[in-house]
């Protein structure tokens, strides 16, 4: 194991990795950061005593035990490492080890053993240790790590790593594993945000109170932790964001990238992915992922979510709200779209997402039962995949594991149905129902 108190280098002081660096500083480690945005460097030399900066990963890198990489993806990653100049591994002692907290590609993890090899440096140890949780918990030591490499590096890492995590999960299979996983857990993330987008984007161009829709959800089978979550920011202007709709859509990226090197079919996150590079080409890169949402609303009306919202105090039906306008757009036809209708559109697509990202998962190797802990403890979880997924495992991952899959399936058909007179596009319940029909189609039981 570390000493007690190991000197830390951080390199990547963005939203989350300035939480996870000013946390290890407080819990009393000496910790030299790294960036390439000089205010994130000044800022943090204001955090503590024991906190310094470097000019250069290698710089950084000297005289450290852990050396922790959080910056946004693989490609700020290699040169961080491995610049001839001034990449971190030059300026490592023996024995040192890295943890990338970054969330990349499994392959990419290999790549990086496979250099460490080439350059004569094996004695570096080598931790995949992908994080999930956001700004808040990373400053409060609470996330969810997923880490993996030898057993041994593990341990030796262990003190470093529950520092910073309230749950730390290790991955088996050895490197690569966490970052498999966190993939998985993504997929469900990914689809659960773009999902919130497309349900309240219909409820408010049905001209039903948007407020109303999210208190009846989060209620029911429908809910997840993401609608749950990001839902509040589309029903009030203004309100704090929640994480950048560039980070959700390259997480998206690896994944569907990762899944074309395994010709493995992801319909419903390759659905969502095209929502979100429409978002980015949108110029929507930085603002909070919420804000897919207006893909769905008229371009003049793309608060329409939040102005077809009762007032948050209100407990009164939605029929008695003078102040708000709760009617349809004047454009929209007659239509049969309810509540209901929400519900049984978000129930389908959680369903069909069980089986695309735990086909996936047993197709990496991960663990089902250790991935079933970290999702339903995590941002991916909704009150489906608790409630069905032992008995859609129990079927290969197909609805038939479900005693109500025909009623569901047959919801979930008659919600597009009705939905249809809006010309409303339901990119995510379509795909959903395609997949849940080609599911009962398959052969077997």
């Amino acid at each position: 194991m570390a000493s007690p108190t190991p000197k830390l280098a951080f390199a990547g002081l963005g939203a989350m990795g300035y939480g996870m660096a000013t946390h290890l500083l407080k819990s009393g480690y000496a910790v030299t950061g790294f960036d390439v945005y000089q205010p994130a460097l000044d800022r943090f030399l204001t955090e503590s005593p024991s906190a310094s900066t470097a000019r250069t990963p290698k710089e950084a890198a000297q005289n450290v035990e852990f050396f922790i990489c959080m910056v946004a993806n693989s490609l700020q990653a290699t040169p961080l490492l491995f610049d001839d100049d001034k990449g971190a591994v030059k300026g490592l002692q023996k024995d040192a080890s890295i943890i990338m907290c970054s969330t990349v590609a499994p392959a990419y993890i290999d790549e990086i053993q496979q250099r460490l090899t080439e350059m004569g440096r094996e004695d570096i140890k080598l931790i995949d240790a992908p994080v999930s949780g956001g700004a808040a918990r990373a400053a409060a030591g609470t996330l969810s790590i997923f880490a993996s490499g030898s057993k041994p590096d593990l341990e030796y890492a262990r003190i470093v790593l529950k520092c910073m995590s309230g749950k730390l999960y290790e991955i088996p299979g050895g490197l690569g594993g966490g970052s498999k996983a966190k993939l998985i857990h993504q997929i469900f993330a990914g689809v659960h945000i773009a999902m919130a987008s497309e349900a309240m984007g219909l409820a408010a161009r049905a001209g039903l109170d948007t407020r109303e829709v999210f208190e009846m959800v989060r209620e029911s089978e429908g809910s997840s932790w993401m609608f749950e979550n990001r839902v509040p920011h589309m029903l009030e202007k203004g309100k704090g964001g929640y994480s950048a709709m560039a980070i959700i859509a390259k997480d998206v990226g690896i994944i569907t990238q990762t899944a074309r090197t395994h010709a493995f079919p992801l319909p419903l996150l390759s659905t969502a992915e095209q929502l979100y590079l429409s978002a980015l080409t949108n110029g929507w890169g930085a603002e909070d992922d919420c804000v897919l949402v207006r893909l769905y609303l008229p371009p003049d009306h793309p608060d329409l979510v939040a102005t077809q919202a009762s007032p948050s105090d209100s407990t009164s039906s939605s029929v008695n709200h003078p102040s708000t306008n709760l009617s349809p757009p004047k454009s929209s036809p007659e239509h049969n779209v309810t509540h209901e209708t929400i519900l049984n559109l978000l129930i389908g697509v959680h369903t069909a997402t069980i089986t695309e990202a735990m086909r996936f998962c047993e197709h990496l190797g991960v663990d089902k039962t250790l991935m079933y802990d970290i999702v339903s403890n995590a941002a991916g979880n909704s009150n489906v995949f608790e409630n069905y997924f032992r008995g859609m495992g129990d079927k290969g991952w197909r609805v038939q594991g479900i005693e109500e899959a025909d009623v569901i399936v047959g919801r979930l058909a008659k919600s597009i149905q009705d939905v249809y007179t809006l010309r409303y596009p339901l990119h995510l319940g379509s795909a959903a129902l395609q997949e849940l029909y080609r599911q009962r189609n398959e052969k077997g039981t």
